[in-house]
């Protein structure tokens, strides 16, 4: 018996979970291969058939997308992406001959710099962490504001991963990503507040001890860093940010004191190729509109 569009899906979907396939992945191309097949069923008012698809209609869809939809580029992009994987698993299966989607490709998505804290909110998350009281809290919020460390390396440091001195300090990430390895310098308002927690700190000081702790133990989840984050952010009377928005405001705020310092960011970030950092140099539309007025002040200018 001819296999159904959801006996298809089911099974290909099924495939991939037995691959390891998170959750959300599994959803978005289960969404994006339903939005085809009732597309094609209202096209060609017959039962979905990868056999017989063909890239005219891969393309119809999109443009389907586009102008009657109006859809987002991006969902259109996630869809596409979906169509592909279930044509590359069909063929390796036998159900399709040819895959359809290998002419059609994405949208080009406009460059979209990574959302972080303006300054003010910034200060207003500083304070509102420095009036609640707890060291700790503080602490953290600063070592990520002022490092960029992601949020898997904050809660992977030991006590003895910050040196502090007079005038200088620097914190020592042992196992970034991809197992990289780096040190970064501390400014005078991190290695202040590191240096008050450790001094009140409870519990073990040994190099080797985890550096942050709490009433249940180490803090080893993310979701004890997205807490205190919920909490200040509430406090400050600021949108809700997780600790991914801190990296990115360390970024814009580097590269606004040292434009142009890609390098610097990249090593400081932990990054290997500059072309990861480069989307902090991406104007905004906001960026783009002041140096569109200024060619009209230039050209009354010079008149």
């Amino acid at each position: 018996m001819t296999p159904t569009s959801a006996d298809l899906l089911q099974q290909w979907l099924q495939d991939l979970e037995r691959k390891g396939r998170s959750v959300h992945t599994l959803a978005a191309y289960r969404r994006g291969l339903q939005h085809f097949i009732e597309w094609n069923k209202r096209v060609y008012d017959a039962e979905f058939d990868p056999a017989a698809t063909i890239p005219r209609d891969v393309r119809d869809w999109k443009s389907y997308q586009q102008t009657v939809e109006k859809a987002a580029p991006a969902t259109i992009n996630q869809r596409l992406v979906a169509l592909s994987r279930f044509f590359s698993w069909a063929t390796s299966k036998g159900l399709a001959k040819d895959d359809p989607t290998v002419e059609v490709g994405s949208l080009r998505l406009p460059a979209r710099q990574p959302k972080g804290l303006s300054d003010k909110d910034l200060r207003k998350l500083l304070r509102a962490a420095k009036a609640g009281g707890n060291l700790r809290d503080y602490a953290m919020i600063e070592l990520l504001a002022g490092t960029g460390l992601r949020v898997g390396e904050l809660l992977s440091l030991r006590v003895g991963d910050i040196t502090l001195g007079e005038r200088s300090g620097t914190v020592t990430v042992r196992q970034g990503k991809h197992g990289n390895f780096r040190t970064v310098p501390l400014t005078l308002d991190v290695r202040k507040a590191l240096e008050a927690y450790l001094q009140n700190r409870s519990g073990d000081n040994d190099p080797e001890a985890a550096l942050w702790t709490g009433m249940h133990g180490d803090l080893s989840h993310r979701s004890s860093v997205l807490r205190i984050l919920d909490k200040y952010t509430q406090q400050a009377g600021i949108d809700a940010i997780g600790p991914h928005a801190l990296r990115h405001t360390f970024a814009t705020r580097y590269l606004n004191a040292n434009p142009g310092d890609l390098r610097g960011l990249a090593a400081l970030l932990g990054h290997s190729s500059l072309n990861t950092v480069m989307v902090y140099t991406e104007p905004n539309l906001g960026d783009l509109a002041e140096r569109m007025e200024r060619i009209d002040r230039t050209g009354r200018s010079n008149r």
